[in-house]
Parts: C-alpha cells; structure tokens; sequence
C-alpha cells in the first residue's frame, strides 16, 4: 500500500509539474524531419501535449510509420501516413529510416507567430477541412506556425494543442508573447461563473446551428451539477455514479426536480473550449448536446488538481 501511495504521489508531482511547463520548450527551427516507428500496440495519438484522457485523438498500432517533425516536452510532434497530425510520447516511438509513402508533403518553417483574423476559427487534425477539429480560436488568439501542409499552417497553441489552420483565416503578428492573447478564454483568466455562461453560449450557438432551440439555464440544475463537480474533486473519482450521492437521476431525484428525462456529460479539462470540443467529438456526449428532447441544463465546474477542471453538465425534460 505504501509503494502504491508512493507512486501517485510521484504521479501528481510530475503532471503538475508537466503542466507548468512553457510552450517553447522546443524547437523546429531548423530542424531536419526525421522518421520513426511506433514501437507497441494501441499507443495513443493526442491533440495536446498532455496526459489528459480527453486529449487522445486515437490510438495507434505497432510499426505504424511516423514523421518527426518537432517535439514538445516529452512528446513528438508527427505527421501520419493519412497527413494527420498530433503527439506521441517519445517513449513509443523509434527513431527509423521508413518514410511516409502516402502522406502529403509538409514543410517546416522558421516558426514566426500569427493571430486568427476571426471568431471561432478551426484548428484542425490535418490539412483540408474533413479532418476532426482539434479545438477553435478566438479572435485575435496569438499562436506558433511551426510549419505547412499545403494550403494549412501547422501550429502550436498556448496550451500545446498541435493541429493545422487555414492560412488565409489567419495573418501574421509581430507580437511573439502567446501570454498576451487579449481574447483568449483561458480558463485561468476569466470566473468560473464566466466559464459557465461561455459554455451555455457555445453550447446553444451550436444547437442554433443544428436547428434545434436553446437550452434554458436552470437554476436547480447548475446548483446540483455544482454539487457533483464539487463532490468529484474532494473524493478524487470521475464517474457518472457518486459514492455520496448515487447516480446523476438518484440525485435528481433526491433534489424533488421532476422531470420526463435527464441525462449527464462529465469531463475533466484544463480549457473549458476543449471540454466542450470533446463532448462534441463523442457520439453519446453529442447526443446529449444535440437532444431534441432536453430543453433544461445546469453546469457546475470546479478546480482540480488532477485535470485542471472537473465539467459537469446536467440535462433534463420537463
């Protein structure tokens, strides 16, 4: 029991401390790609230079062939045969003389800096508009260009999201301070009462967008999500079902809100866009934000160490 308290003592301090670390602690200036394999089986393939569960694209098979194309921390930057691109942890890649054989060409740059010249602007898994959306940035949102697959910019974010912009939705900034992105919705910058109405706004920008009406915030609802957000941190779980209060329709219940169905979307995220980001990429989370059904919902978020922030979102029909 003790070496097992050992270990995720250890564990914490060295995500903390992953966390922590600068966006430019790597370099592509320069730098000659490289090849690789990937050296075991379903090793995943992330977004974000991250540990964070939400932050795994897919996953991997053995001898899949990889470019190198830069790294950050104790991730590489590559590109896939299919011209996708992301992060893999060094420990699961082998250095190899195999190149791509199908992927398309990618250049790297002398990395220089540019801000999106729009609202919402896609950051995405590879090079043409059918790859996943990575994450979107706001208006004037400063990042990296570390290089370029035909028309699309590779680039770098604050939080070390990798992913591939349009070039023309973008424009060169000569500022090179990514800290300084004054409408950048970082979750540290702005309340968590803020955080919740941002995430209502996107959330019913998109149901506008699908043709469905708005959600209705419901008082009742934030506070009892707010209760399960809280709950998740100080017992340290991340679960639909709580030790303490059961399941999320126990809690409802509990709470005499009567409803005709209900439903729950947990995540755990240091960015509150890409909590919402990978609700949307899941098939079951999008059901829940796209249900023509539920027309009340609740948000509760809470710091946490493990994640950053504990999301919980809280539909019902009345």
């Amino acid at each position: 029991m003790k070496s097992k308290i050992t270990f995720i003592i250890f564990f914490i301090v060295i995500f903390l401390i992953f966390l922590s670390t600068s966006i430019l602690s790597y370099s592509t200036t320069n730098h000659k790609p490289t090849y690789g394999i990937v050296n075991a089986t379903n090793v995943n393939f992330r977004k974000k230079a991250s540990l964070n569960l939400s932050d795994i694209v897919s996953k991997l098979n053995k001898n899949t062939k990889v470019k190198i194309l830069g790294s950050i921390d104790d991730f590489y930057i590559v590109q896939l045969e299919n011209s996708s691109v992301g992060l893999i942890s060094k420990n699961y890649i082998t250095k190899s003389e195999e190149k791509l054989e199908n992927s398309k060409t990618s250049e790297n740059l002398e990395k220089f800096y540019v801000y999106a010249d729009g609202e919402n602007i896609n950051v995405r898994g590879g090079p043409s508009t059918s790859y996943p959306i990575y994450t979107k940035l706001n208006k004037n949102e400063i990042v990296e260009v570390i290089g370029k697959i035909e028309n699309f910019y590779m680039i770098v974010t604050k939080n070390k999201i990798v992913g591939m912009v349009k070039e023309d939705l973008v424009k060169k900034s000569n500022n090179s301070n990514l800290s300084s992105n004054n409408n950048n919705l970082e979750p540290n910058n702005i309340s968590i009462q803020e955080m919740k109405e941002k995430m209502l706004q996107i959330i019913n920008n998109k149901r506008i967008e699908n043709g469905l009406f708005k959600f209705v915030s419901n008082e009742s609802l934030e506070n009892l999500a707010q209760v399960k957000a809280n709950d998740m941190v100080s017992n340290n779980y991340f679960s639909h079902n709580s030790n303490t209060y059961g399941s999320p329709f126990d809690m409802l219940k509990n709470a005499g809100i009567i409803y005709k169905s209900a439903g729950e979307n947990i995540a755990g995220n240091n960015d509150f866009n890409d909590a919402i980001n990978s609700w949307f990429e899941s098939i079951d989370h999008r059901k829940n934000l796209l249900s023509n059904k539920f027309n009340n919902i609740g948000i509760g978020i809470t710091k946490s160490n493990t994640y950053g922030y504990i999301f919980v979102i809280l539909f019902i029909e009345k």
